[in-house]
């Protein structure tokens, strides 16, 4: 069996339903990787408020990990995942970066890890379409392709362009977002 990582992406309005969508796990079975646009100044806070409230472990990238241990992997600035033997390690990558952090960027560079993972991906509410390139590529190889629905997006601009590119796999209300989680 694989171990599973859900990748998250989110903009305007992510912060408080990310939080609230992690706040009542006890332990998890997969890793998440969350990328959150927000000011780079603005994130240790956003880090430090999620290590403190949460019940599972949350890291900060940069980072390594071997996926096997469960946990929540926030992206502190725009990176990429890249192998280094048996560790995968997230790398800070500024280039040619868009967003603060760069969800694209760091979608694309799971797609070589596909095949080794059970990987699915979550584009929450914000403005634009970061993120949708990014999962195109995942969903190419193979990922599973969730994004939230319009009522509980606070900004239904990145899950909207999402559904309309075709690669979304089901649209979920922040319920049945929350639902996932708990059996995560």
């Amino acid at each position: 069996m694989k171990n599973k990582i859900v990748l998250v992406g989110a903009s305007t309005g992510g912060p408080s339903i990310i939080k609230e969508m992690l706040k009542n796990l006890e332990c998890l079975s997969s890793t998440v990787v969350i990328v959150q646009h927000m000011r780079e100044e603005v994130i240790p806070f956003f880090i430090k408020d999620l290590q403190e409230s949460l019940k599972c472990d949350v890291y900060s990238t940069p980072t390594k990990t071997t996926f096997t241990k469960p946990s929540v992997i926030i992206c502190a600035e725009s990176c990429i995942v890249r192998k280094n033997y048996a560790t995968y390690e997230f790398v800070t990558d500024k280039q040619n970066q868009r967003y603060t952090p760069d969800i694209n960027k760091l979608f694309s560079s799971f797609a070589p890890f596909v095949h080794d993972f059970d990987i699915s991906v979550l584009i929450m509410t914000g403005i634009g379409a970061d993120g949708v390139d990014g999962a195109k590529e995942l969903k190419a190889k193979g990922a599973k392709i969730y994004a939230q629905d319009e009522k509980s997006s606070p900004v239904y601009g990145m899950p909207r362009v999402a559904i309309e590119s075709g690669i979304v796999d089901k649209v979920k209300s922040l319920d049945e977002i929350k639902e996932c989680f708990r059996r995560l």
